[in-house]
């Protein structure tokens, strides 16, 4: 089998024990996604090659699309891809104790039903219970504006734009300190560089806010 074979050996296998899960196979992507009501959640399978051998890693994605329709209301993202974007996402091996195998090796034939164990493993064990939990706003909110250092996911989208966002949606009451906190990580991000849209993002969270008040 040559190397583009053995990828999509994977690729099948792997789809096969994920869709009864819901989960639909991209396979130009390496990817499986689950449609939600509110978005969507993915599991990656990034293949590396490393001559004569692919190396094999996983991350996971989730997708809010009222996050997103927020963000991008600010962003300087092409429209095209507005409808594409996760709203938070991490590497598998982030999740994993020390010890456990961050990656797998694909070289031969022999070597497709291990990985596919590896991958069937990691979903059962980190994969659904991140997505159950990370899809819910509260605990999502909680996580990404942990203090700096401490949360799962970090970046300048996360730490900032997402994560004040999330404030708002969830009505936190730290959403002040967190506003002035984000502002302060801007000023210092980049050279400022994305202080902009976050500003601009501040005032589209003003609007909203006057909005409901309208609606109320």
């Amino acid at each position: 089998m040559t190397s583009r074979d053995l990828r999509n050996a994977l690729l099948t296998a792997v789809a096969a024990d994920l869709l009864p899960f819901g989960f639909m196979l991209n396979r130009a992507q390496a990817e499986f996604t689950q449609r939600t009501p509110d978005g969507w959640n993915k599991v990656q399978l990034v293949f590396l090659w490393r001559n004569p051998e692919w190396e094999i890693k996983a991350g996971l994605l989730i997708r809010l699309h009222r996050v997103e329709q927020l963000y991008h209301r600010a962003s300087s993202f092409d429209p095209k891809y507005h409808g594409t974007t996760p709203t938070v996402g991490l590497p598998v091996e982030k999740l994993l104790a020390e010890g456990q195998a961050t990656h797998m090796t694909l070289r031969t034939a022999a070597d497709l039903a291990p990985c596919r164990a590896w991958v069937e493993r990691l979903f059962a064990k980190w994969a659904r219970p991140f997505f159950a939990r990370y899809h819910d706003l509260a605990a999502l909110e909680h996580e990404v504006n942990a203090p700096p250092g401490t949360g799962l996911f970090s970046g300048p989208k996360y730490e900032g734009n997402v994560g004040l966002i999330l404030a708002k949606l969830v009505d936190s009451p730290a959403y002040d300190q967190l506003q002035q906190r984000y502002q302060r990580h801007y000023e210092w991000l980049s050279n400022g560089f994305y202080l902009p849209e976050y500003e601009k993002l501040l005032k589209i969270l003003e609007e909203a806010e006057v909005s409901d008040a309208m609606k109320g």
